[in-house]
């Protein structure tokens, strides 16, 4: 009787020779970028006077400081390998030593945050509210825009609503570094540089996605469930 048995697969002289080379072969070193960080002033726990409030992108395997970026890849799943491996954490931190950790995400594929902004005194509370978005690295455009508040030695959530990544301004090519309490130096863009100006000016002017139009109300840009970019108005509660 004849054996069904199939003996394993025999890859061809030349395509094993292809396969090992590639296994073996140097990957060219991958450039760090240390990435935009942002810097925000307001008076956010309502004592009358102005603080920063500093971003900070943080490797927990490292345990320090990060770069956002990667120079010199092959491809998507090298930078998502990268970012997993290092474990990242993005969070803010304020120059007055009264004010918590604004802790704004732990996950994998994390690239930092993507907007961070003082929106004023929105709910009417004293204190200047705050809007953020973080950087996934992924595939999708879908993202969240979170409304935070600082009440009674917290950071606590407002509102927050869906919106896409493409709504907002690209992130300029400034090289920033910061210590524990904020900026310690800056790399000066050349002034042929006009790609980064442009990009720096349009963050600058960036209206962002949130306008107060009453007391304690206020409307949103958002991206409803036809996928489409529209408005609306919420009123705001006066956390305890």
């Amino acid at each position: 009787m004849a054996s069904c048995k199939q003996e394993p697969r025999q890859e061809k002289p030349a395509l094993a020779a292809a396969k090992t080379a590639a296994d073996t072969a140097v990957k060219k070193p991958v450039n760090s970028v240390w990435g935009y960080r942002f810097i925000i002033r307001g008076d956010f726990d309502g004592d009358g006077k102005p603080e920063n409030l500093v971003e900070h992108y943080y490797s927990r395997k490292d345990k320090k400081e990060s770069p956002k970026f990667y120079d010199n890849i092959d491809s998507d799943d090298q930078v998502w390998d990268s970012l997993v491996k290092k474990q990242p954490y993005s969070y803010a931190l304020s120059d007055n030593k009264n004010i918590d950790t604004l802790r704004i995400y732990k996950g994998v594929q994390l690239n930092g945050i993507a907007y961070l902004k003082n929106e004023g005194d929105l709910n009417g509370d004293g204190t200047d509210e705050v809007s953020y978005v973080t950087d996934y690295a992924d595939m999708s455009s879908m993202n969240t825009w979170h409304i935070v508040t600082y009440k009674n030695n917290r950071w606590q959530e407002l509102y927050s609503f869906s919106m896409r990544d493409w709504q907002l301004p690209e992130l300029p090519g400034v090289v920033n570094a910061y210590g524990p309490l904020g900026l310690e130096s800056k790399t000066v863009l050349p002034q042929k540089d006009t790609l980064n100006y442009r990009l720096q000016k349009e963050l600058t002017e960036f209206p962002g996605l949130v306008k107060k139009v009453g007391t304690n109300k206020i409307q949103v840009i958002y991206i409803n469930d036809e996928a489409e970019q529209d408005t609306m108005t919420v009123s705001l509660k006066r956390p305890k």
